[in-house]
């Protein structure tokens, strides 16, 4: 077993926050000294280091809209937030100079002869526009979030982590809820591609500094475990096709363990391989997709009969209306917002082939692309793309 630490995710002191907290530059030096604590004592016990995680997440939801912890901006703060010189980019900035400090103390003090490995935990959804009128926003979105904060600190980083969850469909202020796609309890749809995508992307930017990729986290809120189960071996593929391209990716974590606390969601969404009782003294049981995953690590390989028995027990239940818990608020619009529920609504699954190498994207739905659209759809032909299943076949995964 190998030991990952993160040095901050999320936790900002009361006391940083009343001053301003990553605003403001001292907030470098106050944190310096909690690297400085922990690394003197702890340095010989840890494998892999996480500075921040999420940083980019942290700062939006707490500095540009108030809603964790530490932030309360003004409405001016608010307005200008993500200009050049608004708060986004001062809290980033500041946490990128807090990162490239520790890596080097990480570094300078390692123990025993073993050369430390330094990075980050990058968030990145795989984002697309619902209508035409909302490419714009998608085009704002990914030139904030995909890659200024790790420009800022590549030539400080001995692996990217990147925690992908699935894609985000922007529609006017909000996300939008797809009435045909899988989501998870808590709004993310499942999108396996994306994962692809994004590595290829993100080596293509960095693969000159060859920095390597390790999935820092990946994971699905169900707790009736059937979307979990495919989940876990779509996800696989994707990397191991990313890895097949050239990526080098040093490995993966799943979130997560055991059923957890959300920061937007509380004890609500069930991300565990092992359910967590919290009304019978916090007991353990471990879900079918813990004996799935732990086959896959112990044996390094995905069986094509393991990849359609997940799939076909999924679809049964879509085929059957099934529902499940679903705790994302959504208006009027069929827009989610980061405010969870504290009592979850019925979901049904999705009759949807979202597997990796089988999701078929949708166009453009505003009303002129659609008009579009059936204006051309008589002389385009659509081509499709048939799949093999062979039972006898396997994946093999590992290195």
């Amino acid at each position: 077993m190998k030991v990952m630490l993160t040095l901050f995710h999320h936790s900002l002191p009361p006391w940083a926050g009343e001053y301003g907290g990553w605003k403001m530059e001292k907030t470098v030096k106050y944190f310096m000294d909690f690297v400085r604590l922990v690394v003197d004592r702890v340095s010989d016990l840890v494998d892999y280091w996480v500075v921040f995680n999420e940083p980019h997440v942290f700062v939006m939801l707490t500095y540009c809209a108030g809603a964790w912890p530490g932030g309360d901006p003004n409405a001016i703060e608010v307005a200008t937030s993500a200009l050049p010189t608004g708060v986004y980019n001062q809290a980033l900035h500041w946490m990128a100079i807090a990162h490239a400090e520790a890596y080097d103390y990480i570094h300078l003090k390692s123990k025993n002869g073993r050369k430390p490995i330094v990075g980050v935990a990058h968030h990145v959804s795989f984002t697309r526009p619902y209508g035409l009128f909302d490419v714009a926003a998608v085009t704002v979105a990914n030139t904030l979030t995909l890659f200024p904060y790790i420009d800022s600190i590549c030539d400080k980083l001995d692996f990217i982590g990147i925690n992908y969850y699935g894609q985000e469909v922007i529609s006017g202020p909000g996300l939008k809820l797809v009435d045909n796609d899988e989501y998870s309890e808590s709004g993310r749809g499942v999108y396996p591609d994306g994962l692809f995508c994004i590595l290829i992307q993100f080596n293509e930017r960095y693969k000159s500094l060859n920095i390597p990729f390790l999935i820092t986290e990946n994971g699905v809120s169900d707790e009736t475990d059937l979307i979990r189960k495919p989940y876990i071996l779509e996800h696989l593929l994707a990397i191991y096709a990313a890895i097949i391209m050239g990526v080098r990716v040093l490995g993966y974590l799943f979130w997560t363990t055991s059923d957890n606390w959300e920061w937007a969601d509380g004890y609500g969404p069930k991300f565990g391989l092992v359910a967590v009782d919290r009304a019978n003294n916090l007991a353990r049981e471990p879900r079918p997709s813990y004996y799935l995953f732990s086959k896959v690590v112990t044996t390094g390989k995905i069986t094509r009969q393991d990849r359609l028995c997940a799939w076909r027990e999924l679809q049964q239940a879509a085929f059957q209306k099934k529902t499940r818990p679903f705790f994302r608020a959504v208006d009027k619009h069929g827009r989610m917002y980061a405010g969870g529920l504290d009592r979850p609504i019925q979901r049904p699954f999705i009759l949807r082939d979202w597997r990796f190498g089988h999701y078929e994207m949708e166009g453009l739905q505003d009303p002129f692309s659609r008009f579009i659209r059936f204006i051309i759809s008589p002389i385009s032909q659509k081509k499709k793309i048939h799949y093999i299943e062979d039972d006898d076949v396997s994946y093999s995964i590992s290195g």
